[in-house]
C-alpha cells in the first residue's frame, strides 16, 4: 500500500502514457479532419500528402516518449495518473506541478482539434444550407 501513494517531492523527467497517448490521438483526429474538409481536388490532396507526412514527424516524437516514458514500481506495474499527478515535473526553468505540465502539454494539439471539429461541422452545415 505504501508504494501506492503520492510522493509529492518527487520530481518526473517524462510525461504520463495517458498525457502522451491523448496528443497522439489528437494528432490524428486533426489529421483526419484535414484529410475530410481539404482533399476536395488534386492539389488539396497533395496538401493533405504534405500535412500527414509532417504530422508523422511530430507524433514520432511523443511515440518515442510514449515507449520510454511510465516509471514502474517495485512489481513493475506502471505508476496511476492520478499519482503522477501529484508529483512535479522537472523543466529548465524548475520544477512545476506535473498536473500543470499535462494541461500546458495538451492544450494546443486538443484546441486545435476541438476548433477543427467545429469549423468543419460549421462548413458542412453551410454546404447543407443548414446556417
Amino acid at each position: 500500500m505504501a508504494e501506492r501513494q503520492a510522493n509529492p517531492s518527487r520530481v518526473e523527467g517524462a510525461f504520463h502514457p495517458l498525457v502522451l497517448t491523448l496528443m497522439i490521438l489528437s494528432v490524428l483526429w486533426l489529421v483526419a479532419l484535414a484529410w475530410l474538409l481539404f482533399s476536395t481536388n488534386r492539389v488539396g490532396t497533395f496538401m493533405m500528402v504534405v500535412v500527414t507526412f509532417t504530422a508523422l514527424g511530430f507524433l514520432a516524437v511523443p511515440v518515442v516518449f510514449w515507449l520510454l516514458a511510465g516509471e514502474r514500481g517495485p512489481r513493475g506495474e506502471r505508476v496511476p495518473f492520478r499519482i503522477w499527478a501529484r508529483r512535479h515535473f522537472a523543466l529548465p526553468e524548475g520544477p512545476v506541478a506535473a498536473r500543470e505540465a499535462a494541461i500546458n502539454a495538451l492544450i494546443a494539439p486538443l484546441a486545435a482539434a476541438i476548433t477543427l471539429t467545429f469549423t468543419g461541422l460549421a462548413a458542412w452545415m453551410a454546404a447543407k444550407g443548414l446556417i
